[in-house]
Protein backbone atom coordinates (compact mmCIF):
# COMPACT_ATOMS: atom_id res chain seq x y z
CA UNK A 1 0.00 0.00 0.00
CA UNK A 2 2.64 2.67 -1.43
CA UNK A 3 0.53 5.43 -0.36
CA UNK A 4 2.75 8.07 1.36
CA UNK A 5 2.05 10.26 4.62
CA UNK A 6 1.49 13.63 3.17
CA UNK A 7 4.72 16.27 4.10
CA UNK A 8 4.84 19.84 4.75
CA UNK A 9 6.92 21.91 2.67
CA UNK A 10 8.50 24.86 4.73
CA UNK A 11 8.58 27.05 2.41
CA UNK A 12 8.92 30.91 2.86
CA UNK A 13 6.45 32.64 4.66
CA UNK A 14 5.40 35.56 1.96
CA UNK A 15 5.09 32.60 -0.36
CA UNK A 16 1.77 32.23 0.49
CA UNK A 17 -0.23 30.61 -2.02
CA UNK A 18 0.45 27.94 -4.79
CA UNK A 19 1.20 30.78 -7.55
CA UNK A 20 4.18 32.21 -5.78
CA UNK A 21 5.08 28.66 -4.68
CA UNK A 22 5.26 27.98 -8.04
CA UNK A 23 6.78 31.48 -10.22
CA UNK A 24 9.19 32.64 -7.35
CA UNK A 25 11.47 29.48 -7.23
CA UNK A 26 11.68 29.36 -10.83
CA UNK A 27 12.81 32.83 -11.34
CA UNK A 28 15.24 33.17 -8.83
CA UNK A 29 17.14 29.94 -8.42
CA UNK A 30 20.71 29.35 -10.20
CA UNK A 31 22.58 26.16 -10.19
CA UNK A 32 25.66 27.37 -11.54
CA UNK A 33 27.87 23.84 -10.51
CA UNK A 34 26.85 22.08 -13.39
CA UNK A 35 28.93 21.10 -16.45
CA UNK A 36 27.34 19.49 -19.42
CA UNK A 37 28.91 17.78 -22.61
CA UNK A 38 26.72 17.79 -25.37
CA UNK A 39 25.96 14.92 -27.68
CA UNK A 40 23.91 15.10 -30.62
CA UNK A 41 22.06 11.66 -31.85
CA UNK A 42 20.13 11.10 -34.89
CA UNK A 43 16.95 9.30 -34.77
CA UNK A 44 14.85 6.88 -37.08
CA UNK A 45 12.87 9.46 -39.10
CA UNK A 46 15.93 11.87 -39.92
CA UNK A 47 15.75 14.08 -36.80
CA UNK A 48 18.12 14.36 -33.89
CA UNK A 49 17.91 14.99 -30.24
CA UNK A 50 20.34 16.56 -27.90
CA UNK A 51 21.98 15.03 -25.31
CA UNK A 52 23.69 16.66 -22.19
CA UNK A 53 25.60 14.84 -20.22
CA UNK A 54 27.62 15.15 -17.17
CA UNK A 55 29.37 11.50 -16.26
CA UNK A 56 31.20 10.50 -13.37
CA UNK A 57 32.51 7.65 -14.24
CA UNK A 58 29.88 5.20 -12.46
CA UNK A 59 27.97 2.11 -13.10
CA UNK A 60 24.91 4.23 -12.39
CA UNK A 61 22.82 6.64 -14.58
CA UNK A 62 20.03 9.09 -14.31
CA UNK A 63 17.94 10.41 -16.83
CA UNK A 64 16.18 13.65 -16.32
CA UNK A 65 13.18 14.77 -18.42
CA UNK A 66 12.23 18.04 -18.48
CA UNK A 67 8.94 19.94 -18.63
CA UNK A 68 6.70 21.84 -21.45
CA UNK A 69 8.58 23.84 -23.71
CA UNK A 70 11.56 23.95 -21.63
CA UNK A 71 15.21 22.46 -21.79
CA UNK A 72 18.22 20.88 -20.43
CA UNK A 73 19.11 24.17 -18.98
CA UNK A 74 16.15 24.50 -16.63
CA UNK A 75 17.35 25.08 -12.77
CA UNK A 76 14.85 22.45 -12.05
CA UNK A 77 16.92 20.32 -14.12
CA UNK A 78 20.07 21.20 -13.39
CA UNK A 79 19.03 20.73 -9.72
CA UNK A 80 18.64 17.60 -9.99
CA UNK A 81 21.17 16.30 -12.19
CA UNK A 82 24.01 18.18 -9.22
CA UNK A 83 22.47 16.17 -6.69
CA UNK A 84 22.48 12.74 -8.65
CA UNK A 85 26.09 13.87 -9.76
CA UNK A 86 27.00 15.01 -5.93
CA UNK A 87 25.99 11.07 -5.16
CA UNK A 88 28.63 10.15 -8.10
CA UNK A 89 26.63 9.01 -10.72
CA UNK A 90 26.62 9.65 -13.80
CA UNK A 91 23.55 11.78 -15.68
CA UNK A 92 21.91 12.43 -18.88
CA UNK A 93 19.70 15.62 -19.10
CA UNK A 94 18.07 15.44 -22.39
CA UNK A 95 16.07 18.09 -25.21
CA UNK A 96 12.71 17.61 -26.28
CA UNK A 97 12.64 17.99 -30.41
CA UNK A 98 13.17 21.73 -31.02
CA UNK A 99 14.14 22.73 -27.39
CA UNK A 100 17.76 22.43 -27.38
CA UNK A 101 18.48 25.95 -29.21
CA UNK A 102 18.10 24.89 -32.54
CA UNK A 103 14.85 23.85 -34.91
CA UNK A 104 14.81 20.25 -35.30
CA UNK A 105 14.30 18.70 -38.94
CA UNK A 106 10.79 17.75 -38.94
CA UNK A 107 7.59 19.41 -38.73
CA UNK A 108 6.43 18.06 -35.93
CA UNK A 109 8.60 18.24 -32.80
CA UNK A 110 7.23 16.74 -29.29
CA UNK A 111 4.12 16.06 -27.58
CA UNK A 112 3.05 15.34 -24.00
CA UNK A 113 2.91 11.53 -24.84
CA UNK A 114 5.93 11.21 -27.32
CA UNK A 115 7.03 8.45 -25.49
CA UNK A 116 9.19 6.74 -28.46
CA UNK A 117 12.52 9.50 -28.27
CA UNK A 118 12.29 8.85 -24.83
CA UNK A 119 13.01 5.03 -25.46
CA UNK A 120 15.54 5.95 -27.77
CA UNK A 121 17.36 7.90 -25.18
CA UNK A 122 17.70 5.64 -23.34
CA UNK A 123 18.78 2.83 -25.52
CA UNK A 124 21.19 5.27 -26.87
CA UNK A 125 22.75 5.80 -22.93
CA UNK A 126 22.62 1.73 -22.52
CA UNK A 127 24.43 0.89 -25.55
CA UNK A 128 27.13 3.45 -24.75
CA UNK A 129 27.19 1.91 -21.44
CA UNK A 130 25.72 -1.24 -19.70
CA UNK A 131 24.36 0.65 -16.49
CA UNK A 132 23.94 -1.83 -13.78
CA UNK A 133 21.29 0.93 -12.18
CA UNK A 134 19.50 3.60 -14.43
CA UNK A 135 16.82 5.61 -12.53
CA UNK A 136 14.37 7.99 -14.50
CA UNK A 137 13.07 11.30 -13.69
CA UNK A 138 10.59 13.30 -15.29
CA UNK A 139 9.30 17.32 -14.40
CA UNK A 140 5.80 18.06 -15.25
CA UNK A 141 5.08 17.25 -18.78
CA UNK A 142 8.28 14.97 -18.07
CA UNK A 143 7.08 12.98 -15.56
CA UNK A 144 3.81 12.36 -17.62
CA UNK A 145 5.99 10.84 -20.52
CA UNK A 146 8.26 8.90 -17.93
CA UNK A 147 4.98 7.33 -16.38
CA UNK A 148 3.18 6.61 -19.57
CA UNK A 149 6.65 4.49 -20.89
CA UNK A 150 6.86 3.05 -17.88
CA UNK A 151 3.41 1.78 -17.66
CA UNK A 152 3.67 1.04 -22.02
CA UNK A 153 6.72 -1.51 -21.29
CA UNK A 154 4.60 -3.14 -18.03
CA UNK A 155 5.97 -6.70 -17.38
CA UNK A 156 8.87 -5.95 -20.31
CA UNK A 157 11.19 -3.58 -19.48
CA UNK A 158 14.54 -3.61 -22.05
CA UNK A 159 16.61 -2.30 -19.65
CA UNK A 160 18.03 -2.22 -15.74
CA UNK A 161 15.66 0.47 -14.90
CA UNK A 162 15.47 0.24 -11.24
CA UNK A 163 13.11 3.21 -10.26
CA UNK A 164 10.99 6.02 -11.61
CA UNK A 165 10.14 9.25 -10.52
CA UNK A 166 7.76 11.93 -11.62
CA UNK A 167 7.60 15.77 -10.30
CA UNK A 168 4.24 17.90 -10.65
CA UNK A 169 3.01 15.85 -13.15
CA UNK A 170 -0.15 16.41 -14.99
CA UNK A 171 -1.99 12.97 -15.30
CA UNK A 172 -4.58 13.72 -17.49
CA UNK A 173 -3.35 16.05 -19.77
CA UNK A 174 -6.78 16.87 -21.11
CA UNK A 175 -8.11 18.41 -18.27
CA UNK A 176 -4.93 20.22 -17.40
CA UNK A 177 -5.03 21.85 -20.54
CA UNK A 178 -8.57 23.22 -20.29
CA UNK A 179 -7.34 24.18 -16.55
CA UNK A 180 -4.22 26.45 -17.97
CA UNK A 181 -6.50 28.26 -19.53
CA UNK A 182 -8.54 29.49 -16.74
CA UNK A 183 -8.14 32.62 -14.48
CA UNK A 184 -5.03 33.39 -12.98
CA UNK A 185 -3.39 30.07 -14.98
CA UNK A 186 -3.69 32.42 -18.17
CA UNK A 187 -0.76 33.62 -16.69
CA UNK A 188 1.04 30.31 -17.55
CA UNK A 189 -0.49 29.24 -21.04
CA UNK A 190 0.35 32.44 -22.30
CA UNK A 191 4.36 32.10 -21.83
CA UNK A 192 3.52 28.66 -23.28
CA UNK A 193 1.74 29.71 -25.92
CA UNK A 194 4.10 32.46 -26.82
CA UNK A 195 6.92 29.77 -26.75
CA UNK A 196 5.20 27.96 -29.07
CA UNK A 197 4.34 30.51 -31.29
CA UNK A 198 7.96 31.11 -31.62
CA UNK A 199 9.33 27.48 -32.58
CA UNK A 200 6.26 27.43 -35.23
CA UNK A 201 7.45 30.52 -36.67
CA UNK A 202 10.69 29.13 -37.42
CA UNK A 203 9.56 25.99 -38.55
CA UNK A 204 7.32 28.04 -41.24
CA UNK A 205 10.54 29.39 -42.67
CA UNK A 206 11.61 26.22 -43.05
CA UNK A 207 8.25 24.36 -44.31
CA UNK A 208 6.31 27.73 -46.14
CA UNK A 209 3.70 25.19 -47.52
CA UNK A 210 3.25 22.86 -44.61
CA UNK A 211 0.62 23.94 -43.52
CA UNK A 212 -2.18 26.98 -42.28
CA UNK A 213 -0.14 29.10 -40.50
CA UNK A 214 -2.32 31.79 -40.10
CA UNK A 215 -5.19 29.71 -38.45
CA UNK A 216 -2.37 28.66 -35.69
CA UNK A 217 -1.00 31.78 -35.22
CA UNK A 218 -4.28 33.14 -34.67
CA UNK A 219 -5.06 30.74 -31.55
CA UNK A 220 -6.22 32.71 -28.91
CA UNK A 221 -5.05 30.66 -26.23
CA UNK A 222 -2.47 27.78 -25.39
CA UNK A 223 -5.44 24.97 -25.85
CA UNK A 224 -6.83 26.17 -29.42
CA UNK A 225 -2.99 25.87 -30.33
CA UNK A 226 -2.68 22.61 -29.77
CA UNK A 227 -6.18 21.64 -31.45
CA UNK A 228 -5.39 23.64 -34.50
CA UNK A 229 -1.73 22.86 -34.75
CA UNK A 230 0.21 20.07 -32.04
CA UNK A 231 -2.74 17.57 -32.47
CA UNK A 232 -3.12 17.30 -35.73
CA UNK A 233 0.95 17.47 -37.01
CA UNK A 234 1.08 14.70 -34.72
CA UNK A 235 -1.96 12.85 -36.84
CA UNK A 236 -4.66 13.23 -33.61
CA UNK A 237 -8.07 14.33 -35.16
CA UNK A 238 -8.45 17.27 -32.51
CA UNK A 239 -6.86 18.32 -28.72
CA UNK A 240 -9.04 15.93 -26.59
CA UNK A 241 -8.08 12.41 -28.59
CA UNK A 242 -4.69 13.75 -28.45
CA UNK A 243 -4.38 14.75 -24.99
CA UNK A 244 -6.75 12.30 -23.62
CA UNK A 245 -5.18 9.60 -25.08
CA UNK A 246 -1.63 10.33 -24.21
CA UNK A 247 -2.34 11.07 -20.74
CA UNK A 248 -0.17 8.85 -18.38
CA UNK A 249 -3.45 8.34 -15.91
CA UNK A 250 -4.25 5.23 -18.42
CA UNK A 251 -0.90 3.58 -17.68
CA UNK A 252 -0.47 3.37 -14.02
CA UNK A 253 -1.74 -0.07 -13.29
CA UNK A 254 0.32 -1.66 -16.26
CA UNK A 255 3.59 -0.06 -14.40
CA UNK A 256 5.87 -2.98 -12.86
CA UNK A 257 8.75 -0.60 -11.75
CA UNK A 258 8.91 0.93 -8.62
CA UNK A 259 7.46 4.74 -9.32
CA UNK A 260 6.82 7.96 -6.95
CA UNK A 261 4.77 10.35 -8.12
CA UNK A 262 5.02 13.99 -6.25
CA UNK A 263 2.32 16.09 -6.30
CA UNK A 264 1.92 19.75 -4.50
CA UNK A 265 -1.75 20.08 -3.15
CA UNK A 266 -1.60 23.59 -4.34
CA UNK A 267 -0.01 22.84 -7.86
CA UNK A 268 -2.18 25.51 -10.06
CA UNK A 269 -1.64 23.15 -13.00
CA UNK A 270 -3.13 19.86 -11.40
CA UNK A 271 -6.65 18.51 -11.42
CA UNK A 272 -8.22 15.60 -9.23
CA UNK A 273 -6.94 13.24 -11.48
CA UNK A 274 -2.99 13.83 -10.63
CA UNK A 275 -4.00 12.58 -7.08
CA UNK A 276 -4.05 8.92 -6.97
CA UNK A 277 -4.40 8.50 -3.90
CA UNK A 278 -7.12 5.32 -3.92
CA UNK A 279 -5.37 3.93 -7.05
CA UNK A 280 -1.86 3.95 -5.08
CA UNK A 281 -3.15 2.56 -1.98
CA UNK A 282 -4.04 -0.91 -3.52
CA UNK A 283 -0.66 -0.37 -5.93
CA UNK A 284 2.38 -2.52 -5.61
CA UNK A 285 4.97 -0.62 -7.63
CA UNK A 286 3.05 2.92 -7.50
CA UNK A 287 3.57 5.17 -4.69
CA UNK A 288 2.32 9.03 -4.24
CA UNK A 289 3.36 11.66 -1.81
CA UNK A 290 1.21 14.65 -1.33
CA UNK A 291 3.41 17.36 -0.81
CA UNK A 292 1.55 20.48 1.57
CA UNK A 293 2.59 23.29 -0.31
CA UNK A 294 5.25 23.48 -3.08
CA UNK A 295 3.38 24.56 -5.82
CA UNK A 296 4.55 23.72 -9.71
CA UNK A 297 8.08 22.86 -9.63
CA UNK A 298 8.73 24.90 -6.70
CA UNK A 299 9.38 23.18 -3.53
CA UNK A 300 11.53 26.00 -2.06
CA UNK A 301 12.70 25.72 1.57
CA UNK A 302 12.47 28.88 3.97
CA UNK A 303 16.25 27.82 5.30
CA UNK A 304 17.03 25.99 1.88
CA UNK A 305 20.78 25.45 0.78
CA UNK A 306 22.01 23.15 -1.50
CA UNK A 307 19.03 21.06 -2.38
CA UNK A 308 14.77 22.05 -2.65
CA UNK A 309 13.05 19.74 -0.62
CA UNK A 310 11.98 17.55 -3.34
CA UNK A 311 15.20 16.81 -4.62
CA UNK A 312 16.21 15.29 -0.87
CA UNK A 313 12.74 13.49 -1.71
CA UNK A 314 13.70 12.63 -4.70
CA UNK A 315 17.04 11.19 -3.66
CA UNK A 316 15.96 9.90 -0.36
CA UNK A 317 13.26 7.21 -2.59
CA UNK A 318 16.03 6.48 -5.14
CA UNK A 319 19.04 5.51 -2.43
CA UNK A 320 16.09 3.53 0.03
Amino acid sequence: MPLLKPEKVNHPVWQFNGHLQTIAPNLRRKVEDVLYQRERIDTWDDDFLDLDWSVKGSDTLLIATHGLAGNSNMAYIRGIIRMANDQGWDTLAWNYRGCSGEPNRRLYSFHAGKTDDLAWVIQHAFQKKEYKHIYLVGVSLGGNISLKLTGEWGEHVPYPIRKVVAISAPLDMYETSLHLIKGWNRIYSRRYLKQYKEMLSLKQQMFPEAWDYAHAFASPDLHLFVERFTAPSFGFADAKEYLFSQSAMHYLEKIRIPSLLINADNDPFLTAPSFPEAFAEQSDYFYFLKSLGGGHVGFEEKNQTRYNWVEKRIMQYLTT
